[in-house]
């Protein structure tokens, strides 16, 4: 998924801090090495951690306002149109950006490629949208809702106009202004988004909703991060810059088929009721786990790009971060094992209440997601995407293997336990593959 983190821009004369500055940033004793990498990494990590608190909360508050104005019908047929939304996105993601993280070049020379790449791949995800609404909607089982897809249309237009410059916060570990803009998108879309529900009543204030809240992450971008695009293609620093970002975008796209697959399968097999009540469940599940994730993730790239010549201070991270992971997904788990059905009646409301059995298996899946993408963004970050694919795409086959035949016995709560299935498989491979890493 594209970065929604910024930093402000820096001077035309500012030098970023790229990784092969590790060894001047940090040739210091062992113990000046350990407090120069915890204080980095936590400070990083507060702002991060701050933002995604307050994003989680956000949209949490957001979601269950929502649902109790509206169906999981409604909540199916978004979840239909972001699902092949992301598809395409992740299909067509070149992660030129994250590429240009572990570049030692400056990178005021690939902005305007990078620039230029998003907004065409945009513009095809669109037509795309466009051109198969109604067949997609038949698959669906929409009806007239088809239409969503065509209201989908500027979702990525929005995403791919922010201002490229953004990409320095992760190359200069400056993370104070990612909770600025987390929260203006959050609170837009919740602001312009209810008024939206309780204007239509159905599916048009959700896509309504997110649209606001891209706009205006887009606008912020550029007021934080000055930045005049231009259209133009430099063939040479693309090539640079898609030598890394397509192994990446493989082992992405590969995550993307495994955490999607279930989406696809439940909604072709029950329809978008189902799909709303296993979205649902699925968001509740992975929550906890994933923004704490999400946030050390935006950390831990840049650091393990900075630390490739220290194995010993790397894995020490490595396993800090994994039991940090294991703690709050435990705990997390527990509770809902204990009280999840009436959890759900007091927040969503008893039209919800088949989304009990899913949670469950959900949040273990949560969990262990919580575990592949700590090891994603140390073997991004260590330059070695193509490990990273080879776990991902396991994780997929086997996935693939198992989501159908689950699902068609056991309902939504199946489709769970086989995402939980393929990602068992992957994870002690990922692990293997991080340890012979140098």
């Amino acid at each position: 998924m594209p970065p929604n983190a910024n930093q402000a821009a820096p001077s035309e004369t500012a030098p970023d801090i790229n990784p092969a500055d590790a060894s001047d940033l940090f040739e210091e004793t062992p113990r000046k090495l350990t407090q120069t990498l915890l204080k980095t990494f936590f400070t990083g990590l507060t702002w991060t951690a701050a933002a995604r608190g307050l994003t989680s909360v956000g949209t949490a508050a957001r979601y269950v306002v929502f649902v109790r104005l509206l169906r999981p019908f409604d909540f199916g047929v978004i979840a239909s149109a972001t699902l092949v939304c992301a598809a395409l996105s992740a299909a067509t993601e070149t992660r030129m950006g994250q590429a240009l993280i572990q570049q030692q070049d400056r990178i005021d020379p690939y902005l305007d490629t990078l620039f230029t790449t998003g907004v065409i791949r945009s513009l095809i995800i669109g037509v795309i949208m466009v051109v198969f609404a109604r067949p997609l909607g038949n698959f669906f089982h929409l009806g007239n809702s088809y239409t969503v897809f065509w209201a989908m249309v500027p979702l990525p237009i929005l995403r791919s106009i922010q201002s490229p410059r953004m990409i320095s916060l992760y190359r200069r570990l400056d993370f104070h202004l990612v909770t600025v803009l987390n929260v203006s998108e959050v609170s837009a879309s919740f602001a312009f988004g209810l008024m939206a529900v309780l204007y239509w009543r159905d599916w048009r204030g959700l896509v309504f909703s997110m649209l606001a809240g891209a706009a205006t992450q887009a606008i912020m971008t550029y007021y934080l991060f000055p930045h005049r695009p231009r259209l133009g293609f430099n063939l040479d620093r693309a090539k640079t810059l898609l030598s890394f970002g397509l192994w990446f975008s493989g082992g992405v796209l590969c995550e993307f088929i495994a955490k999607q697959l279930d989406n696809l399968t439940v909604g072709r097999l029950f329809g978008p009721g189902a799909l709303g009540d296993y979205q649902m469940a699925f968001r509740a599940g992975e929550m906890p786990v994933g923004e704490f994730t999400m946030a050390t993730a935006v950390v831990t790239f840049p650091m393990a790009a900075r630390l490739r010549g220290d194995r010993r201070a790397r894995m020490r991270l490595f396993w800090s971060i994994m039991a940090v992971v294991g703690v709050v997904g435990i705990g997390y788990t527990a509770i809902i094992f204990a009280f999840g059905p009436q959890l759900i009646m007091r927040l969503f409301g008893p039209a919800w209440i088949r989304a009990a059995n899913p949670l469950k298996v959900l949040c273990v899946y949560g969990l262990l997601q919580g575990f592949m993408v700590v090891g994603r963004s140390f073997l991004g970050g260590l330059g070695k995407p193509k490990r990273y694919l080879l776990a991902s795409a396991t994780r997929a086959v086997v996935l693939a293997i198992a989501i159908y035949p689950l699902t068609a016995w056991h309902g939504p709560t199946g489709a769970a336990v086989a995402g939980v299935v393929s990602i068992l498989v992957a994870i002690p491979m990922m692990l293997y593959l991080l340890y012979s890493t140098n």
